[in-house]
Order: C-alpha cells, then structure tokens, then sequence
C-alpha cells in the first residue's frame, strides 16, 4: 500500500499493538518482530509495546529472508512459534489458544497447525521446532509454503474467525479490516455457521434457531416502521437467534452455550443466549423492546420449526409436564412473559403477531394458531 502496515490504526491501536495484545492475552510468552523497511519507526514501536526485534538487510528480497532472520533470532529455546505477516492483525485470542492446544494435545506431534475458517487454511501457522532446520536448509523454492506442503505431519484447527483469512495489501483491504473490526464481537453468519459447526450442534436445532431469527427479525423489521426499535441491535439479535440453542441436549444448555461463547470473545451474544430460556427475574418493564424480548417470544412460539401461539405452546407443555408439578409452573411462568412481550409489541405495531409473522417458517394449522 505505500505506507507502513505496521504502524496502520486499527483504528486507534497500531496494526503491531493490536496483534501483540492478542498475542499476550492467548498466552504467548514471547513475541519477536523482524524489521526491514521502515526499520527506525518498527522498532521504536516494538520496544515501546516490549517486543525483541531482529532487522533483516535482505527484506527486499522477499518475506522468506525475513522468516529466516526470524528463525535465527528466536534460537532453540521454543517448542513451536507463530508466524504471523504484520498485515493480517485481528486473529483472535481464542484462536491462537485453540492452536496452541491443538500442538500440546495433536496426535503424532504435528510439525505445523494452521487454522482454517470454512476448510480454508489461513494465517499464522504454529510451526514446531522440528521445522527450523529445514526452513534454515531450504533453497527458497516457493517460499515457506513451499517447504510447509511437504510436512506429513500438519494438523488443521477449523476456527470460527474469519480474521484468518483477512490481510491488507490494498486500501480496499484495510478498509475492509476496519469495517471488520468495527463489529468483531459479534459474529457474522459465516462464523455463526462455523460456531454451530465446532460445537457439533445438530441440523435440526440450526433449523430451528433460523425459524426463531426469522420471527424475530420480522417483529424487528415491524417495530422499526412503527419507528420504535432505535435501540435494537439488529446484527446482535441475528446472531443470537442463530446461536441461542448451540448447546442444545445437554444439561443447562443455555448457561453452557453461554459459557462456550464468552470463551471464544462473544460476551454479548452469549448475554442473549444464557436468557433466551428464562428472563428470570428480569421485570422488562420499558416501553421499548431489548434484543432479549424478541428473541425470548420468537422462541417460544417456534416450537421445532413450526409457529405456535402461545395458547398452543402452553397445551403442549400441559401434555409434556405434570399437573401441579414445579416443571408445569416454570413453564406457566414463562409462557405468561411471553405473552406479556406479545402484548407489548402488539401495542407498539398496531398489528397482531399473527399478522406481522404471516408466512415465516411453518405454520400450524387451525384458528389457534399463528
């Protein structure tokens, strides 16, 4: 691009600090950069964020020189390191934790652990140290990559962070991290996909979340042109509609799907989620409607995939619980909140919730039903 990747804001940080944060809070002991161009003004950063710095004379000749000025500074005393071009800054902590994982636990002590975002390979690879000899051997054919190809012993660690596959050798690209790290804490639908994918949730509980986003994003979509939704946060709602059930068959499913996505930088997402099964004590009082009420009613109108009416959804549970047992009141309890919810955005609308769901998902038939 002309200017110094490294010291690019994203948007305030440095490109350098952001990936070295994230280093250190994924439990890299060490971080080593390798200056070339633009030298004096790397390392003065490096050593502001306390990074050793290793300067390569050879950096026009191409970034292997400088994976080989790399692998002579860091020495022996490593069982494995990243390699990480300065260009590709938002790769997530988890991620570099879930690689590091991976390295200790791979069966038949992999060489090198990249990750992959949908199958696809991405950066940084986490090289052992069985590598370095042959990188210090290699005749430069096809650079690293080259050389890498030809381990038998690679291991493939699938992430949900689509930050791998993104770099920024054009403007275009930068502006495209930008935009990306703007919103970053909640995942788009590819990582949504991939999220479900790790967490082996099964098929018919992802059709199910889809309903359920439907109808939610439907009362959303009618609550804006009623011009009362100001505060919802339509990308956080989507997400958590599509993730809400991730745990789905295991035991306290909501608290552990929560928990699983915390783990991995969802915070937000994972607010909506530990609630989308009880709101508890929550009184929801306001005139408005947070992300957790929509999410809440579309749930429990969408029983599998079909649509319910709350009176319907509350038959079912007098056939599944019974009566005057404290699984039947929880569930009373829940159903009435609901409906309370119902009420709310009804008013807010001037519709009813069958007509603003007319034709999400599938409907139940009979006049009780939506």
């Amino acid at each position: 691009m002309g200017e110094c990747k490294a010291l690019m804001p994203l948007p305030r940080d440095s490109a350098l600090e952001v990936i070295v944060t994230r280093m250190r809070a994924a439990g890299v002991s060490s971080v080593t950069v390798v200056t070339g161009g633009y030298e004096e003004t790397v390392r003065r950063e490096s050593l502001r964020l306390d990074c050793d710095t290793a300067f390569n004379p050879a950096y026009r000749s191409g970034m292997f020189s400088s994976v080989l000025t790399g692998i002579r500074a860091i020495g022996d005393g490593t069982d494995a390191f990243f390699l990480l071009p300065v260009d590709v800054p938002l790769v997530k902590p988890p991620t570099y934790r879930a690689m590091i994982d991976a390295f200790i636990e791979g069966y038949d002590a992999p060489e090198v652990v990249y990750p992959t975002f949908s199958g696809e390979r991405g950066h940084p690879p986490l090289i052992g140290r069985e590598m370095t000899g042959r990188i210090l051997a290699w005749g430069g054919e096809g650079g690293l990559r080259g050389l890498l190809a030809l381990s038998e012993k690679s291991l493939d660690v699938p992430t949900a962070d689509r930050a791998v596959l993104l770099d920024m050798d054009t403007q275009d690209d930068y502006r495209a991290l930008l935009s990306y790290r703007m919103g970053e804490k909640i995942p788009d639908d590819g990582e949504c996909e991939e999220l479900l994918s790790i967490a082996g949730t099964p098929k018919k509980v992802t059709r199910h979340m889809k309903v359920v986003e439907g109808c939610a994003g439907r009362l959303a979509d009618a609550l804006s042109k009623s011009g009362v939704s100001a505060k919802i946060d339509r990308r956080l709602l989507r997400s958590a509609c599509l993730l809400h059930d991730i745990a789905k068959g295991k035991k306290d499913h909501e608290a552990r799907g929560a928990a699983w996505l915390r783990e991995r930088g969802y915070s937000k997402v994972a607010g909506l989620v530990a609630s989308h099964k009880d709101l508890g004590g929550k009184a929801l009082k306001s005139s408005s409607i947070s992300e957790a009420e929509l999410l809440y009613l579309s749930d429990k109108i969408t029983d599998g995939e079909v649509i319910l009416t709350l009176k319907n959804r509350m038959l079912r549970m007098e056939t599944r619980f019974a009566p005057g047992s404290e699984a039947l009141a929880a569930a009373t309890r829940k159903i009435k909140q609901a409906s309370g919810i119902q009420k709310k955005i009804e008013k807010l609308t001037g519709r009813k919730l069958a007509e603003l769901l007319a034709d999400v998902g599938s409907q139940a038939g009979g006049e009780d039903y939506i």
